[in-house]
């Protein structure tokens, strides 16, 4: 999720506190504080302040002196930790923020008919910080397209490979996307380019069977999985790469 300005300490210990009274960081709690983590350290490149209230929040939840003193001594041994640790993070690098998160978070699985696979694509491209590269047979729904128009307006990399049979077809957003500035690369087979995934800065990667359509959101059975497994980025990015090399540039 982007957000216009940097939250305040404040605003994230808020957060981390909701989490700490529900007993539980879920996936999507830490995708939203690891980008607002970024962000904050981006723009004041230090969190020590946060640091420090976060262990006085675990402190005030324990009962015995000897609780207490555990939480202390990792206060301060992680104090001594080297400056370099915590210097600002490039975005594709932001892990760091929560080591555990990106290795163990489970994939999502969605269904359409209805909106929970639009909704999840819309999140996938928003949390999109440096690179966005998507591979898929058409783009005809205005929601997804002005997802992409906006993530490249912030200033994300967008590719998009797409079936030059499609270019044509009603409803296809995939020109007025293109004269929107997207670098676009089209299939000129008598095959189709029939993918339907897309990475978001090589630390997700989005795929299934569902077209980027009305249709598919309001008519069809799809299925949609969104996974941060390593393996599979790279396997997707692989593919990407090579495809992106192979298919000539929409010329308009």
């Amino acid at each position: 999720m982007a957000y216009s300005t940097t939250p305040p300490v404040s605003e994230l210990l808020n957060q981390f506190r909701q989490a700490f009274a529900d007993v539980n960081l879920s996936a999507a709690e830490a995708d939203e504080l690891r980008d607002r983590l970024a962000d904050f350290q981006q723009q004041h490149g230090d969190l020590e302040a946060l640091r420090r209230q976060l262990f006085g929040l675990a402190k005030n939840h324990f009962n015995t002196f000897k609780d207490k003193a555990v939480v202390e001594w990792l206060e301060t041994a992680s104090a001594l930790l080297p400056a370099s640790v915590e210097e600002p993070l490039a975005p594709a690098a932001r892990p760091a923020a929560f080591p555990a998160a990106a290795s163990t978070e489970a994939a999502r699985v969605y269904f359409s008919p209805h909106d929970d696979c639009v909704a999840a694509i819309q999140g996938f491209i928003r949390q999109a910080r440096q690179t966005l590269d998507v591979c898929v047979f058409t783009v005809a729904d205005n929601r997804l397209s002005d997802e992409l128009v906006a993530a490249h307006q912030r200033g994300v990399r967008v590719r998009l490979l797409t079936d030059n049979e499609k270019l044509f077809d009603r409803g296809s957003d995939v020109r007025a996307l293109h004269s929107a500035g997207l670098a676009v690369h089209v299939d000129e087979s008598r095959n189709h380019m029939h993918h339907k995934f897309a990475l978001a800065d090589n630390s997700r990667v989005l795929t299934g069977s569902y077209n980027w359509t009305r249709s598919a959101a309001e008519l069809n059975l799809e299925n949609l999985l969104i996974s941060h497994d390593q393996t599979l980025i790279a396997a997707y990015a692989a593919e990407f790469a090579r495809l992106w090399a192979e298919l000539p540039a929409f010329a308009g």
